[in-house]
């Protein structure tokens, strides 16, 4: 990952600072003061891999000479608290090869540096691999702070001077870096941020430097580098705690995923069973008309076919002409038949009215179960409904006590960050104690154990408590004498053996009787030995 570092300091005479001895050491170079004149000789250090001198356009050729430059800038200070150069520090990516880095460099230093007036004097640095981290590339570019004359320098200009430039040289810093990682295919990016400006709970680290580094590079504890392990610590717990929640959302997110699906699936499924048997009702409703009107048919089609085939007759017959109708109205046929005719339709609307009257109620009682389905189905969606609720709310309930198991770092975090220090210094200044002593110490500092068992006036009211497996073993000794008070104690295993306790100790016999003795052996030799 990427790391961004933009830093920029005064090189000042009144610190004992020399921008000759300044510019020789970063160029690992040996340079004349002519001011002086101490010659100060870093060409042994290593680590410097490339330097040049960057100027503005029309600027005179000797100012691209190391030596005269900065030896001019020693001349026009005269001021014994006078400031000499400013030095801006840059973190090179290490993701990016050699010629990258210093194409970076140059690109940077020219548009905001050399174009604003500035002579930039710029020395890269590579890791040094004695025990540092191998991927500390970096440059240091040191800038004049006066403007430049035909002959020489000039005023200072003080607006190079504003917190905004420094501002905006940081976040044009980390937008030349990421053009550059981004045209050369690297995912990783910087920010010019801090950590709280980013929104990202993480406390940074302090820069070594050359005596707190040199003192680790060596074996030894330094103060910033102590603090720097400090931070580190509660980064990891910080990291740490984060992934744990991180852990928990992803786990809480999956079972709503999960809920989510089993939601679908479930309603689909209900959805699918519901239609399944309102389908098979459907058909069952139409197999129950078919049937119906089968039993219609039978019961009514033959005498509706036969009473109608009489009215066609009969209308035949009402509808003749002439003579013959004449001779049916003269006895009488033409009025029977009208008659007649009246009684077979109303026969037949009356079969009809019954056959209606069968279709209704079939269709009532259709229309009953049709409700009842609907209301069935609705009973079996709320209830689906209810049980997906539930779950649901189940599931809102263990989210909400994961999320309050999970530990949060702001408390820790701070409690450790104001107490890690003043522990420190604690246990530094603390003598050491003998095991006896700090035994004790620990004994007095744990809170009393209270007495758990009762008072002999609380012991005589006690109630026997249940048998239990989980009882104490006072307990279950309390419960069998409670279950054998006023009961005749189990016998003793000799008692258990004969029923009786009649057989003498040894120690209570009577001398003669019971055991039989032997007289003593005449190996003793003894006085009362027999002769």
């Amino acid at each position: 990952m990427a790391d961004y570092r933009l830093s920029a300091q005064i090189i000042k005479r009144s610190e004992g600072k020399s921008a000759i001895a300044s510019a020789a050491y970063r160029s690992a170079s040996r340079l004349y003061d002519e001011r002086t004149g101490e010659a100060h000789d870093y060409g042994r250090k290593a680590g410097v891999i490339h330097c040049e001198i960057i100027t503005p356009d029309n600027s005179p050729e000797w100012m691209h000479d190391r030596a005269q430059l900065w030896n001019a800038v020693e001349a026009v200070e005269r001021r014994g608290d006078a400031q000499l150069a400013r030095e801006i520090q840059l973190s090179l990516p290490h993701e990016l090869d050699r010629e990258q880095r210093l194409e970076l460099a140059r690109g940077f230093v020219q548009e905001q540096f050399v174009n604003q007036g500035m002579i930039a004097d710029v020395a890269i640095h590579e890791p040094s691999g004695h025990g540092g981290d191998d991927r500390n590339h970096h440059a240091h570019v040191m800038l004049t702070m006066r403007e430049l004359t035909s002959d020489g320098f000039g005023k200072k200009n003080r607006d190079w001077n504003s917190p905004d430039n420094l501002t905006n040289w940081r976040e044009q810093w980390a937008h030349h870096q990421n053009r550059q990682l981004e045209r050369h295919g690297h995912q990783a990016r910087v920010d010019h941020r801090s950590y709280e400006a980013q929104g990202v709970d993480r406390e940074p680290t302090q820069h070594l430097g050359p005596t707190a580094n040199d003192m680790e590079k060596k074996g030894k504890r330094s103060r910033i580098g102590d603090e720097n392990r400090e931070r580190q610590e509660r980064n990891q717990l910080r990291a740490q705690m984060y992934a744990e929640q991180f852990a928990v959302q992803q786990e809480i997110s999956l079972r709503q995923s999960n809920f989510e699906k089993w939601k679908d699936r479930k309603q689909q499924e209900l959805e699918a069973a519901l239609d399944l048997q309102g389908l098979d009702l459907s058909q069952k409703h139409d197999r129950r008309r078919g049937n119906l009107e089968r039993e219609l048919a039978d019961t009514y089609g033959t005498p509706k076919a036969t009473i109608k085939a009489e009215l066609e007759t009969i209308e035949r017959k009402l509808q003749a002409k002439g003579v013959r109708k004449i001779l049916r109205d003269v006895f009488g046929k033409t009025r029977h038949d009208s008659t007649h005719r009246e009684d077979l339709a109303a026969t037949l609307r009356s079969m009809e009215q019954r056959e209606n009257e069968q279709r209704n109620k079939l269709e009532r009682h259709i229309n009953l179960e049709k409700k009842r389905h609907n209301e069935r189905m609705d009973g079996l969606r709320a209830k689906s409904n209810t049980s997906i609720e539930r779950r649901k709310e189940q599931l809102k309930g263990r989210a909400k006590a994961e999320r309050s198991a999970t530990p949060t770092t702001a408390p820790f975090i701070d409690r450790a960050k104001s107490a890690a220090p003043d522990f420190k210094r604690a246990n530094d200044n603390a003598p050491q104690t003998p095991n006896k002593a700090r035994t004790e110490a620990k004994a007095k500092s744990r809170p009393p154990v209270p007495n758990k068992s009762p008072a002999p006036s609380q012991r005589e009211n006690l109630a026997p408590p249940e048998p239990s497996d989980r009882l104490s073993l006072d307990e279950r000794k309390q419960i069998n004498d409670t279950r054998l008070d006023g009961e005749k104690k189990p016998p003793k295993p000799w008692q258990r053996e004969l029923g009786t306790n009649d057989n003498k100790r040894p120690w209570t016999r009577e001398r003669g009787e019971g055991i039989e003795r032997k007289p003593k052996s005449p190996r003793g030799g003894g006085k009362n030995t027999p002769s």
